[in-house]
Parts: C-alpha cells; sequence; structure tokens
C-alpha cells in the first residue's frame, strides 16, 4: 500500500476552512468517480494547518490520479496562500481493531 501524506498550512484559520471547502465540493466526486485513491482523511494539527492522508494500493495508482488531482490541489492551495509539503511512503506496519 502506498501512503501519501501531505501538509499545508495557510495564513489563517478562514483560509484552511476554505479549502477545505473547496476540496469537498470540487474532489470528492471525482476521486469516487475517476480516482484509485483508497481512503482521503484530513486532520486539523492547529491554527490554519492540515494534514491529508491518502491511501492508493501502489505508487503507480498514486501517479495516475495525482496527474489530474495535482493541479487542481495545487492551485486551490496557491490562491489560498498557503504552502504545502508533500511526503511520500510504502505501508510497512498497521493495525485495527475489530
Amino acid at each position: 500500500m502506498h501512503i501519501r501524506v501531505m501538509k499545508y498550512k495557510f495564513p489563517s484559520e478562514i483560509k484552511a476552512n476554505l479549502f477545505i471547502s473547496l476540496i469537498k465540493a470540487q474532489m470528492y466526486d471525482q476521486y469516487r468517480k475517476k480516482s484509485k485513491c483508497l481512503s482521503v482523511e484530513f486532520i486539523k494539527t492547529g491554527e490554519g494547518k492540515l494534514l491529508s492522508i491518502a491511501r492508493y494500493n501502489s505508487k503507480e495508482d498514486f501517479e495516475e490520479t495525482n496527474k489530474w488531482s495535482g493541479p487542481i490541489f495545487k492551485k486551490n492551495v496557491s490562491e489560498l496562500d498557503g504552502v504545502v509539503e508533500s511526503i511520500p511512503g510504502n505501508l510497512i506496519s498497521s493495525y485495527y481493531k475489530d
């Protein structure tokens, strides 16, 4: 499993909330229909700070989805004066409670 963690920082809480609203409005339906993304979670980590965790079966599935979704995310972040850091990795261990 390929994991993509993204750290977002916006100059205000309002802009971070606007970003989440844009993602919900623009991206969730497209992700359901077009992407090979298994799940995405957004976490508020502080004032104007967000973290997202996306799960894919493979790095290739991420790359295929990122071809069309990456530019949309980058545009939304930059228009809200934010910065984003991408942290890729492969899942090496996990725990799930039944």
